[in-house]
């Protein structure tokens, strides 16, 4: 019976383990960023600063990203463990008539649930992996707007 709980925490564990390596790495990216954007390197080319600019917007970038994917994966680890608790009872439940309403509440539940969760994974990703970008998207459009004049 409690099997599922076992493989629930498994996948949690994972999920946090894969989002703790992200950060790492984002923030190891971030450092080397900062730190080569300190470096004086002068007299720089109007392209070195562009890309000095954009490596740091990039940086910032990949922080929104990380926490993203690892929002989504413990959403999905969630959606999962909700899953096979709502097997694991919906099992346990004897075939009685009376029993098939609560069966089919929990089945009306665990669908609904299992959709807004879908929706709201689906929605912070997207607003995770368009908006992250949208500093360096502004920043190459108003060096294009500024060389044009």
């Amino acid at each position: 019976m409690a099997s599922w709980i076992v493989g629930a925490v498994e996948t949690y564990c994972g999920a946090v383990e894969r989002g703790q390596r992200r950060w790492l790495e984002v923030q190891e990216d971030v450092c080397r960023s900062w730190l080569s954007s300190i470096v004086p390197g002068f007299p720089m080319t109007q392209g070195e600063l562009d890309d000095r600019i954009d490596g740091n917007l990039l940086v910032g970038a990949s922080v929104w990203q990380a926490q993203a994917d690892t929002q989504r994966d413990l959403m999905l680890a969630t959606e999962k463990m909700w899953a096979e608790m709502g097997r694991c009872i919906q099992q346990q439940l004897p075939d009685h008539p009376p029993i098939a309403v609560m069966r089919q509440a929990l089945e009306l539940g665990y669908a609904s649930g299992a959709a807004m969760s879908k929706a709201s994974r689906q929605a912070g990703h997207f607003a995770a992996t368009n908006l992250s970008a949208t500093p360096l998207k502004a920043a190459r459009n108003m060096r294009k707007v500024m060389r044009k004049t």
